[in-house]
């Protein structure tokens, strides 16, 4: 008999054991009515039919009680299974609306009758139903909406679509599956970098342009993406669940993390750097990507929502690095950066060295200013000393500039850079009745605290 998965129950809800239940229909007040259901396990290999005494709605979720279960530490057997009723007694859907399992296998093809794939699952996602296709060895997820998904045709087991440019371009590094059997070894890359995440199609960019591409391509860099959904346990693919003690958002199921990184960890010999992106992190810094780039080998954990299971933490102990006090959405971003600040210190994936060396904290200083043609632009000239041919001059006067702008915007950084007796004489000659002209002049030796 057919069935349809209306929820799932997350955790039990209060001292008479009412089952919260996250509901995949179109409103949380389905089960107002219901009398009997079926609980089916994760792996659909056990079912439970069970009656619903009463049902209500709190916070978005459905709470109900099942005759079956008189206490909380029952439900706790059932925690992840679904809640479905036969297909039969499903409401009549109307014009426009699908159920998810009548989706999948579906054929995708564009308004030119291109194949674009199969669709492989159909899940709920943060913002609506997403759909997986499968394109050979390549998968991406469809957004399930109207503007994309412009014709579905169930009896033929087709849908047109229009994707957008993003997905549409399926030459991207797809995440690597549970499945793939472990990745040839690397004779020439100088380091790994391995990003898991929920949503791997965000580092397609990455590694189609930049400094990080180029990396791939010459062969100095070699980077894999993992789907942390392609390691959970449940067909529903959760990769998040309710936390424990209330509280508003997700937190990250901490299972799959562990499956994932054994699997990553198994790739090859060696040990691996694991990093954890998140704001309780230390703050990066250029020394910190320096020390990352010798490391050889590094895997990026990329959080979402209210972050990961603490026992995350506990038994991976991952290196926790921070890019700033702010928030952003998830991991994804911050490892990007942290990759890209890592990839630019390998030798050979900038081509010009010397850029490297001249960036801004390399060695701990801002920038010196820089000019390009026209010499003239809007009655600013480009500073005469730029153009004199007088390399001595023009390498002194940079790094003027370069102590004035760090002195003036961050001069926290004086106290660790690597400062010369020519920068201390400079800094005693632009900011005389600074701290730094002050002690420069009583101790030549460079500044230590």
């Amino acid at each position: 008999m057919n069935r349809i998965a209306l929820g799932v129950i997350r955790k039990a809800h209060g001292v008479r054991g009412e089952a919260s239940v996250e509901v995949w229909s179109d409103s949380p007040d389905r089960f107002a009515g219901l009398s009997r259901v079926t609980l089916v396990s994760p792996d659909e290999q056990a079912t439970r039919e069970v009656t619903i005494e009463s049902s209500r709605v709190h916070s978005g979720r459905a709470l109900l009680k099942f005759r079956e279960f008189a206490s909380p530490e029952e439900l706790r057997d059932v925690q992840g299974w679904t809640v479905e009723i036969p297909e039969s007694e499903a409401r009549a859907l109307e014009a426009g609306e699908y159920f998810l399992h009548d989706l999948v296998g579906l054929r995708l093809v564009d308004k030119a009758g291109r194949e674009r794939g199969i669709v492989t699952d159909a899940f709920e996602g943060g913002g609506g139903v997403l759909l997986t296709v499968k394109n050979g060895k390549k998968e991406y997820d469809v957004p399930f909406a109207t503007e994309i998904c412009t014709e579905i045709d169930l009896p033929n087991r087709r849908m047109v679509v229009q994707l957008p440019a993003g997905l549409e371009d399926l030459d991207g590094v797809p995440a690597v599956k549970d499945e793939d059997p472990p990745a040839a070894p690397q004779t020439t890359a100088k380091i790994r970098i391995d990003f898991v995440t929920i949503f791997p199609r965000m580092f397609e960019p990455l590694l189609a342009e930049g400094v990080i591409a180029r990396g791939v391509r010459q062969g100095l860099l070699d980077a894999h993406v993992w789907d942390l959904r392609d390691f959970s346990s449940d067909k529903h693919r959760s990769t998040d669940d309710e936390a424990y003690g209330g509280g508003p958002g997700m937190v990250m199921l901490a299972e799959p993390v562990l499956r994932c990184i054994e699997k990553v960890r198994g790739e090859q010999t060696g040990q691996a750097h694991l990093v954890m992106t998140t704001p309780q992190g230390r703050p990066l810094t250029q020394d910190i990507a320096r020390d990352l780039a010798g490391t050889g080998w590094l895997i990026f954990l990329c959080g979402r929502y209210e972050g990961f299971d603490h026992r995350v933490h506990e038994v991976l102990q991952p290196d926790e690095i921070s890019i700033g006090d702010f928030v952003v959405s998830g991991g994804e971003l911050p490892a990007m950066l942290i990759a890209d600040a890592v990839g630019r210190m390998i030798e050979g994936v900038v081509g010009n060295s010397g850029s490297v060396e001249e960036d801004s904290f390399f060695k701990g200083l801002l920038d010196y200013p820089h000019y390009t043609r026209p010499e003239e632009l809007r009655g600013l000239r480009v500073p005469d000393i730029l153009m004199s041919g007088h390399h001595e001059n023009i390498r002194r006067w940079r790094k003027e500039q370069a102590l004035r702008a760090t002195l003036a915007k961050r001069p926290d950084l004086l106290e660790r850079a690597e400062l010369d007796g020519e920068a201390r004489e400079i800094l005693a000659r632009i900011a005389p009745d600074s701290e730094w002209a002050t002690e420069t002049a009583a101790n030549p030796k460079k500044r230590k605290r």
